[in-house]
């Protein structure tokens, strides 16, 4: 759930610009899909050796971005829907081989069928002027909570 999390934030940070002080939201056109690609890697020993020893895994999935609704008011305020679709988790060194945990695994098996049903089940997250107010889905939560239930 952090993973999901994270690449949600990541996803509306990257589109978020700074005009003249103020901030607008995403420009998303009524009636279009957007679909894009992400990926993000988790080092779990970054610190004790290089990077190309480093131990972890890649995530990365394709994104598809939809507005479902826009404030007629033109106050920046929508809602839109991200659904994740074919998740990937590989092993981020390559060069370990036969050695690696993930050979021959797909990823339900990896991270478990329900966790994998629950990044692909469709989020909406409602912005006003390019930031989230909150997150509705299977747990819907306000960005400006707690997060400590993911941990």
């Amino acid at each position: 759930m952090i993973l999901l999390a994270v690449l949600f934030l990541c996803f509306i940070s990257s589109y978020s610009a700074s005009v003249k002080g103020h901030t607008t939201g995403l420009s998303l056109n009524n009636d279009r899909l957007y679909k894009l690609t992400y990926s993000t890697e988790v080092l779990l020993d970054r610190g004790k050796g290089k990077l190309q020893d480093s131990v972890g895994y890649r995530i990365s999935s394709n994104v598809d971005v939809v507005l479902l609704w826009r404030n007629p008011d033109g106050d920046d305020d929508q809602l839109i829907q991200i659904t994740m679709k074919d998740v990937n988790v590989e092993n981020v060194n390559q060069q370990r081989g036969e050695k690696s945990i993930f050979k021959g695994k797909n990823p339900p098996k990896i991270i478990r069928k329900e966790n994998l049903e629950a990044l692909q089940r469709p989020v909406l997250l409602h912005l006003i002027h390019g930031k989230v107010k909150v997150i509705l889905g299977p747990t819907s939560f306000s960005p400006t909570s707690n997060f400590s239930f993911f941990l």
